[in-house]
């Protein structure tokens, strides 16, 4: 069998994926640390015990990284994998069974979740009605799908996960323009809550 290189997070994100088959199912981080120690017992290892798992800071940091790009969902140190945390998964445990991914112009579904559940928005409607004066801060909050109350790198990644939704849809289409504009409209908010501490 070919041998194919992967970086940490994608170990992490393929152990996570088979321990919870593909589900939401949430993790207790020592779960993780186990798991990743049973498959990969060479990389996650504790520093100077082989027969330890490694449940250090360099876990965590990779396991925050795959939070902010929107693919793990984390609450007091208990993990899931969020939709596209799943769909990226089973792709990956494709890809390292030697399957082919087909390509297509597809959408993934969680992509398409999140664009069904923007074109619901009274906003994008007021939008597409050009009521651009109506569109408030409130409706910013709505259309990334967090409140006034997000804690700061839980917006980070949720604003991180609505611009790779819109990056998967061309410049003529309503709700790339809508990004823009939302985005464009309350651009000082935006930093202030990314900046925020």
């Amino acid at each position: 069998m070919e041998k194919i290189n992967l970086t940490k997070q994608e170990k992490i994100l393929l152990t996570i994926s088979e321990i919870t088959e593909s589900t939401n199912k949430k993790l207790k981080f020592e779960d993780i640390a186990v798991g990743l120690f049973k498959k990969f017992p060479k990389d996650f290892h504790l520093k100077g015990y082989n027969n330890y798992p490694d449940s250090g800071d360099s876990v965590k940091r990779a396991l925050y990284t795959l939070r902010d790009r929107g693919i793990l969902s984390v609450n007091n140190m208990i993990f899931s994998l969020t939709e596209k945390g799943v769909d990226v998964g089973k792709n990956l445990f494709a890809h390292t069974k030697n399957e082919k991914i087909t390509e297509t112009d597809n959408l993934d579904r969680y992509i398409l979740n999140e664009i069904n559940r923007i074109k619901k928005l009274e906003s994008f409607n007021l939008f597409l009605e050009n009521k651009l004066d109506q569109i408030s801060m409130t409706d910013l909050f709505d259309y990334l799908g967090v409140s006034v109350r997000t804690k700061r790198m839980d917006f980070k990644a949720r604003l991180n996960f609505i611009n790779e939704v819109v990056k998967n849809l061309g410049k003529k289409n309503n709700l790339y323009k809508f990004h823009n504009f939302i985005t464009k409209k309350y651009r000082d908010d935006i930093n202030y809550k990314l900046n925020k501490k």
